[in-house]
């Protein structure tokens, strides 16, 4: 039977994807495990990978459409069945469902080029039920639209039938709803024309000139702003800054460094942390934990978000089992996870299941800052930059290599004397690198 490929969650927080790219057109072969296309979720872009063979039979949705979780996207024909005729039996299917073909179902039947996408997705059994649009040319003279675009367009009260649609054939999409809202409330009441204003000199610029910009948000800004504050009506936080001497995890870096300079690996400080980290986490698990209404999840693994900055904001890939890492693999999966990240090429998997995150501001030169958590993790390491600082050893006044680190900690999870023991145990580990290694 045909394989039916729905939209997947690709990230945590995900609720719907915008299909970005097809890398694959009707009619091509599909293998197990490969690309079919990227999609962008709240997160980044991320690829959807086929989990069946087959031969691409049909795509549901175009370039640029939004995609809720669950809406087929893509069917593919088993081996021995001729994609065309379940193309076709699809399409009437979907009519005798109710609802015409939507704009690419018929492109498809049509043979017109159109990149495939796979799915990353759960498949199942293809049954002529589209999980896709209502068509204004279908019967009862229904709205063309997306489900998302239904979805946001009942919320805010609007008729559909007032929206014009941008996607193929005139359909309405998420950004055709969210346009017209915009500007309805940016319309101004009626009112008096206004005399125009004299006319005055204009000033003479002596710089670059200076415009007032609107600039949409973009959906992981959006997501930034909505998981932010909703760490900070929730969750109750305590804070624990420490300094750390550095001197001797800087002096063994060097060491190692020149060791494996014919490997071509060159270990940093953030490799130092990150072990140190896991290590402190094992022995205290109440930070490797989640907070739930009615009990602590305490992890039996310990992944690491990374945080990494990229242009339009910030995503947290995950370094699985840091705690079971040496230093060089813990710096190859950090090296791997942030080019996986600015180049949006991330998996999934590379985006699930972290348990505590570091966030290092120090290459900027930050000295000290307090991160917001994670949720549902109970815990997050802000880490500063190492400078020279004046210190006192043996009673003596010398220069030290510091480092600030603040731990940000979950008070409905985390006491305060539970926070202190495991930035003292992170200090230790730091301070006495060597110690890891027992």
């Amino acid at each position: 039977m045909p394989v039916e490929v729905t939209m997947a969650k690709l990230s945590p927080t995900m609720e719907s994807g915008q299909l970005v790219k097809w890398n694959v057109k009707v009619g091509d072969p599909v293998k197990e495990g490969d690309v079919l296309a990227e999609i962008q979720t709240d997160k980044a872009v991320m690829p959807m990978e086929a989990f069946d063979d087959g031969t691409v039979a049909l795509l549901d949705v175009a370039e640029g459409d939004e995609v809720a979780l669950g809406q087929r996207v893509l069917v593919l024909a088993k081996k021995g069945e001729d994609p065309a005729q379940v193309a076709e039996q699809l399409k009437e299917g979907d009519a005798k469902a109710g609802g015409a073909a939507g704009p690419v179902q018929e492109a498809v039947a049509a043979g017109a080029p159109t990149a495939a996408g796979s799915a990353y997705g759960h498949s199942t059994a293809a049954n002529g039920q589209q999980a896709g649009d209502a068509s204004s040319s279908a019967p009862g003279g229904r709205i063309r639209s997306s489900p998302l675009a239904r979805k946001i367009a009942e919320r805010a009260g609007v008729d559909l039938g007032q929206i014009p649609g941008s996607g193929p054939n005139g359909r309405i999409i998420r950004r055709d709803v969210e346009a017209f809202l915009r500007d309805r409330s940016a319309a101004p009441a009626s009112a008096p024309t206004a005399a125009p204003a004299p006319s005055m000199p204009m000033p003479v610029a002596t710089g670059p000139v200076r415009q007032t910009q609107r600039v949409p948000h973009s959906r992981m800004r959006k997501t930034i702003a909505q998981r932010m504050l909703q760490a900070k009506q929730s969750a109750p936080e305590i804070h624990v800054t420490a300094d750390i001497r550095m001197d001797r995890v800087v002096a063994l870096r060097e060491q190692l460094n020149a060791q494996l300079a014919k490997q071509k690996i060159k270990l940093s400080v953030s490799d130092f942390v990150t072990k140190a980290v896991a290590m402190a986490l094992r022995q205290h698990p109440g930070l490797n934990a989640t907070y739930e209404a009615e009990e602590m999840v305490l992890h039996g693994q310990i992944n690491i978000g990374i945080a990494v900055a990229l242009e339009g904001g910030l995503i947290v890939p995950v370094l699985p089992d840091a705690d079971r890492l040496g230093l060089v693999e813990i710096r190859q999966g950090t090296l791997a996870l942030t080019e996986a990240a600015r180049s949006n090429t991330l998996t999934p998997k590379q985006m699930m299941g972290s348990t505590f995150t570091i966030s290092n501001l120090g290459m900027y030169g930050v000295k000290q800052f307090d991160a917001i958590l994670n949720l549902p993790e109970v815990g997050i390491l802000a880490v500063g930059s190492i400078e020279a600082r004046p210190v006192v050893e043996n009673g003596q006044l010398v220069a030290g290599q510091v480092m600030t680190v603040t731990l940000t900690a979950d008070h409905r999870a985390v006491d305060g004397a539970m926070a202190a023991e495991f930035v003292r145990t992170l200090k230790g580990f730091l301070e006495e690198p060597a110690s890891m290694l027992l």
